[in-house]
């Protein structure tokens, strides 16, 4: 009776150190934040008053907090399809192995191995206004990074160029692990083009794709490091996201009512997201 019992709670007994490790570095930070987010606090964090919501109130009508979000949606609409079809297109032409397939299967991968600091430096100096390559090459006078109009275009950018690497890698594991009898087989069937493509391809590296749509998402939500590297989120709050206001009201203001609100209405909207795609992955994606 001990053995079958053990046998059947062996499994979750491994699950403990991770699940420990979650809810102390996760869930226990997370409600924390939104227990502090109904007080008053002072700078050493020690709890003054309860006021309820109206930290909420207060970020809410904050315009800086508003265009952070703003920010923040249009970073993510921007960089996360654009840069899976880029991925994505590049997985598709080094799909079949050649000769020198190592070398450009490197050169499409290297974003991914370069940190962030390092590409915050190499654009910037490829954005800069008089010795930049960005402007030579196409014969404008633009301040990339300082201009309000193009700040936000241009860490997308660069946040695009990022993200290559990685999308590229997993499409092109799910490309070569379609099987090639199964696409001589729909060829031979009439499948051919758009229709192999669509109805053959796609549905089989469905997985990979939402995986790649969820990660890209809850990346695009809580990253900041090009915005704090090169912009402070300026000019003008023109490239603020959610995680640089939070990062400015809580490190460089102290001001951490603020922050708290900020950084709890940052969890749901990446929630709400990310609960989106889930919905798409369960009416849509097969892992049969």
């Amino acid at each position: 009776m001990i053995h079958k019992t053990f046998k059947k709670t062996e499994p979750y007994l491994y699950l403990i150190p991770a699940l420990v490790l979650l809810m102390m570095f996760t869930y226990y930070p997370f409600f924390k934040n939104v227990y502090l987010s109904l007080f008053v606090v002072d700078k050493y964090r020690a709890i003054k008053e309860f006021c309820g919501l109206e930290n909420y109130i207060k970020v809410f009508g904050d315009e800086k907090f508003i265009k952070a979000i703003l920010n923040t949606l249009i970073y993510v609409m921007a960089t996360v399809p654009v840069s899976m079809a880029i991925g994505f297109g590049l997985a598709l032409l080094a799909r079949k192995k050649k000769r020198f397939s190592m070398v450009y299967e490197a050169l499409f991968a290297l974003p991914m191995a370069v940190s962030a600091s390092v590409v915050a430096m190499i654009f910037q100096l490829a954005y800069n206004p008089s010795l930049g390559i960005v402007n030579q090459m196409t014969g404008l006078n633009v301040s990339w990074l300082t201009d309000s109009k193009t700040a936000l275009l241009s860490l997308i950018i660069i946040q695009i160029w990022a993200n290559i690497g990685y999308n590229f890698i997993f499409f092109l594991s799910a490309l070569r692990g379609i099987s090639e009898e199964i696409l001589e087989g729909a060829t031979m069937d009439g499948a051919k083009g758009w229709k192999l493509f669509s109805k053959i391809i796609i549905p089989l590296i469905a997985p990979t794709i939402m995986f790649l749509l969820v990660s890209d998402i809850a990346h695009a939500m809580t990253t900041a490091s090009f915005t704090l590297i090169l912009t402070e989120g300026g000019p003008n709050g023109a490239t603020e996201t959610i995680v640089s206001y939070i990062y400015a009201k809580a490190i460089r203001g102290r001001n951490y009512n603020s922050a708290f609100a900020a950084t709890t209405v940052g969890f749901f909207m990446s929630a709400f997201m990310l609960a989106l795609s889930q919905i798409l992955e369960r009416k849509k994606v097969s892992y049969n």
